[in-house]
């Protein structure tokens, strides 16, 4: 058992942050000075300044109001990078050999007088020279590898920075006794990069290397937990963290809603499920636990709930991607030209408030018209496309026992994605004793819980702190 542990919970666009200070202490975010004003979480974002004599990385919300500009790369989504693999068709093709094949380059060709034969020999000698290399034992690097292994050095970059950031948060809090340089950390990874081995997975292996590289020192037991399990479970305890006997108290961890009415007496109440779904900036992760019979009397966290989850590349930024193809390409280049933190607004404008956003020279993006039109199916679109995953993800369980059904992360906020997402959680006759989730009105009869910033954005940090998954804190009531 590690007695105090971090929770990284790398987000494509937010990174947070989460510290159980002692072994009974609650979760916490680290940086969390108010619910309006979510400081708790990090911008994701990185730039690289290319200007001056030598290359100066910026982090966070410094890096957040940069735009990209001659010398200035802006490097928004490379959690994406760290995770990608080759594609099926062209699994070994390089970004040169991928543009001397282009119809691109044909017809450059063609306007300085260069005869198709003469391309074809071009193409020849470097396809010559890349099976000498490989005959040589010399294996040619992939433009996905580059990708990865380019967004691998901006990882060590960006958890040395932030590392930093969290120590001088540190320093805020109680200190009697403690080096929260010591502190040992737990990262969280979609559910499709998680195995019982770390490394059976490439962008698992890179990112708990650069977090170690960068001075952190791993969890000795359970270093990585998947996003969809951690933010499971710092919804449901809420931060809690309790001992009995030295054991994790589950009665006290899960003290609030139908899990302890239906753990205490099964036969009348049970089956418990509670179903999580989180529309994030890169996947859409999809959790459904559902308590065993005896789950709350468990020494074991694998016996407590049986777990179903799943992460879909998914999230706001294949969003993004439908809506600048869907409108002139003058104005998806302003859109992608603005900084971090000015698009996350226009994001808000566009799909959340469904209003038009000023783009000075270029005039109004969305609003009435067909542009506005576009824009809207395309937010509709991804919604639909959510909401099949989430049907295809859940059983059809009906009216019976106690459910629960917990909505998070940005996507949450878009009232589209979430009616979408309410509907097809309740397809088939699925029935839910209680709904949490941002920006959720009350309804008669039915009890909601209208989440916080906290738990909307930050659950997968906290609950990656939790007790719940120290392997030797096993709990009991």
């Amino acid at each position: 058992m590690a007695e105090r542990v971090f929770c990284i919970d790398l987000g494509s666009e937010y990174t947070k942050v989460g510290l159980r200070r002692d072994p009974s202490a609650d979760g916490q975010l680290v940086n969390d000075t108010g619910i309006e004003d979510t400081d708790f979480c990090y911008p994701s974002v990185i730039v690289v300044d290319r200007s001056g004599p030598s290359p100066v990385a910026e982090f966070g919300k410094k890096a957040a109001g940069r735009k990209a500009s001659n010398g200035i790369e802006v490097k928004s989504n490379w959690k994406q990078d760290l995770f990608t693999t080759a594609g099926p068709d062209e699994p070994t093709a390089t970004p040169l050999e991928t543009f001397l094949r282009s119809d691109d380059l044909t017809r450059l060709a063609g306007q300085h007088g260069i005869s198709p034969a003469q391309l074809s020999q071009l193409r020849q000698m470097v396809t010559a020279a890349r099976e000498l290399l490989t005959s040589t034992g010399v294996r040619p690097v992939n433009r996905a590898a580059q990708k990865q292994d380019y967004a691998a050095a901006l990882a060590h970059r960006f958890f040395h920075w932030l590392r930093q950031e969290v120590l001088r948060e540190c320093t805020r809090l109680p200190s009697a006794g403690l080096n929260y340089a010591d502190i040992p950390v737990r990262v969280t990874v979609p559910a499709f990069a998680y195995g019982a081995d770390v490394t059976t997975n490439p962008g698992c292996r890179l990112l708990t290397t650069a977090v170690t590289n960068a001075g952190w020192r791993l969890h000795p037991t359970l270093p990585v937990v998947t996003e969809p399990y951690a933010n499971a479970i710092g919804v449901l305890t809420e931060g809690r963290n309790a001992t009995k006997k030295g054991k994790a108290d589950y009665g006290k961890l899960f003290a609030r809603g139908p899990l302890i009415t239906a753990g205490k007496d099964h036969a009348k109440y049970g089956p418990y499920r509670a179903v999580v779904i989180d529309v994030g900036g890169y996947t859409i992760d999809l959790t459904m636990l559902t308590l065993r019979p005896d789950g709350l009397l468990a020494t074991d966290l694998d016996r407590v709930f049986d777990v179903a989850q799943k992460s879909i590349p998914l999230g706001l930024s294949a969003l993004d991607a439908r809506v600048f193809a869907a409108i002139p390409p003058e104005k998806a280049a302003w859109l992608r030209g603005q900084a971090w933190q000015d698009f996350d607004g226009c994001r808000v404008s566009l799909y959340t408030e469904m209003k038009p956003v000023r783009s000075g020279t270029l005039g109004l993006i969305g609003g009435s018209g067909p542009e506005g039109d576009a824009i809207r199916e395309c937010v509709e679109q991804f919604a639909r496309d959510i909401a099949v995953e989430v049907q295809k993800f859940l059983p059809d369980f009906g009216e019976r026992g106690m459910n629960e059904l917990i909505l998070t992360g940005g996507g949450a906020g878009v009232p589209a994605v979430r009616a979408a997402v309410l509907a097809a959680a309740a397809a088939g006759g699925r029935s839910f004793t209680k709904i949490h989730s941002p920006e959720l009105k009350k309804e008669a009869g039915k009890l909601v819980n209208k989440l916080d910033a906290r738990f909307a954005r930050g659950a997968a940090a906290v609950g990656g702190t939790s007790l719940y998954f120290e392997p030797s804190l096993s709990g009991s009531t």
